[in-house]
């Protein structure tokens, strides 16, 4: 076994980081523990880029703590639990910190902390348990450098407040969640049309009382001029230039032409419906699929048919994940012709309706896929999987809570596929609920 170690160790420093980036974090500790060599290798900041560390208690972090962790150069932290005088040692010890998630209370000495990190690019605010405030908005109106904004609440204050958001007019990305109530949508759409590079947003809890379609709709255009919300008013775009949207736990009407036009560059959509619509010719989600061509890229979670979209889909899709819906075998076939030839990604997650039948056709229907996940489903048994070995591009397959694969059964997949295909095995996030402890670490 000596020897074996000795060559080993021998192997080039590339060969073997190279290796170590197939490690799991367990993995990566226990080859740190063996040897000082090994532990220079392992803390190499290539092994952890864009890395994540949660620290749930800064209390119990020492000096050789903070010091591995400039070694890997970790640039994104999640706080779970600090004092004042923690969160500024913190500070101090990691003054490269791009990204920072943190609970905020009553107590905004920590968010005023964070001005020192001059690299500071993505913020994730959560405060569940209490309203995000005007104290709290201005606050956070500060950060001029943010990139990426997240606010995770219980309620938004229906008032102008959130106007201050329109300051941060270097924001690419922007999530406003809420349990139990959005946001202002006329305070939203200042907002909006005052960020001229914002490619991403996400927003939670839009009700059917509301008028979805008022945030996206331009406001009057008017000369600059002073507001309550700090200094002159930003400038207004005439045209949004969103990429990216997601609409969580939400119910509304169809969205006017202005509207829509105003969404024309949106390519990825992402919707969970709250409940079933009364009409599905009356939904935000019927007019943006039959209106907005520029889609690719699809997530639809609801507990309703596929068949009431399946014939608007946008053809040429190339992702489309679908959570708690329905299926028929026909609806799979409409979803071949249209996409077939181009989809990429492929969801059936938690889906009803699937059978042996329908799991058997998807390589011939979809030929070019490179993942899918197939989460919660039961019925996928060893000779349905081994019959995914035709999918010559597949990359990826997501496996979890399935009773009939076993080890034996998945390492004889791996050997069918040339270890090609990495077989993963984990549960599928609920989109119904809060995405907030995801975004700002993919």
């Amino acid at each position: 076994m000596a020897k074996v170690g000795h060559h080993w160790l021998n192997l080039p420093q590339d060969i073997l980081l190279e290796i170590f980036r197939y490690l799991t974090i367990e993995e990566k500790a226990n080859i740190r523990a063996t040897c000082k060599y090994l532990q220079q290798l392992i803390d190499h900041p290539t092994l952890w880029t864009n890395s994540t560390i949660v620290l749930k208690s800064l209390q119990s972090c020492n000096s050789l703590f903070w010091r591995t962790l400039r070694k890997r150069r970790i640039r994104c932290v999640v706080i779970k639990e600090a004092t004042q005088k923690q969160w500024q040692r913190m500070v101090n010890l990691l003054p490269d910190l791009t990204t920072v998630t943190i609970d905020v209370k009553k107590n905004l000495e920590r968010l005023r902390t964070l001005r020192s990190l001059k690299n500071l690019q993505k913020l994730q605010l959560n405060n569940k348990l209490q309203m995000l405030d005007q104290e709290l908005l201005r606050e956070v109106a500060a950060f001029k450098q943010l990139t990426h904004l997240v606010l995770c609440t219980s309620v938004f204050i229906q008032n102008s407040s959130l106007c201050h958001l329109a300051e941060l007019t270097k924001l690419l990305a922007l999530t406003l969640h809420a349990r139990q109530k959005s946001p202002s949508l006329t305070s939203l759409r200042y907002v909006l049309f005052r960020l001229p590079k914002l490619r991403e947003l996400s927003l939670s809890s839009v009700d059917k009382y509301e008028n979805l379609s008022l945030c996206f709709t331009p406001p009057e255009m008017t000369t600059s001029k002073p507001t309550e919300c700090n200094g002159f008013e930003p400038h207004c775009v005439p045209h949004l230039q969103l990429e990216k949207l997601s609409l969580l736990n939400s119910i509304n009407g169809p969205l006017s032409e202005a509207a829509l036009q105003q969404l024309s560059n949106v390519y990825n959509l992402s919707v969970s419906l709250s409940k079933l619509p009364i009409s599905m010719n009356s939904n935000f989600v019927h007019s943006m699929l039959k209106s907005l061509p520029s889609i690719i890229e699809l997530e639809l979670s609801w507990t309703g048919p596929l068949a009431e979209y399946v014939k608007i889909l946008p053809s040429d899709l190339t992702s489309l994940n679908l959570i708690n819906t329905r299926l028929s075998n026909v609806d799979v076939q409409l979803l071949s012709d249209s996409s077939g030839k181009t989809l990429k990604y492929l969801g059936l997650v938690l889906c009803g309706g699937i059978t042996e039948i329908m799991l058997k056709k998807l390589p011939k229907q979809f030929p070019f896929l490179q993942s899918l996940d197939l989460s919660g489903c039961n019925l996928l048994k060893p000779d349905i999987l081994f019959g995914f070995v035709e999918l010559a591009f597949l990359k990826e397959i997501v496996i979890s809570s399935n009773p009939h694969l076993t080890e034996a059964v998945i390492k004889q997949f791996r050997t069918l596929t040339d270890n090609r295909v990495h077989v993963a095995q984990k549960n599928k996030r609920n989109r119904n609920q809060c995405d907030c402890n995801f975004i700002l670490c993919m």
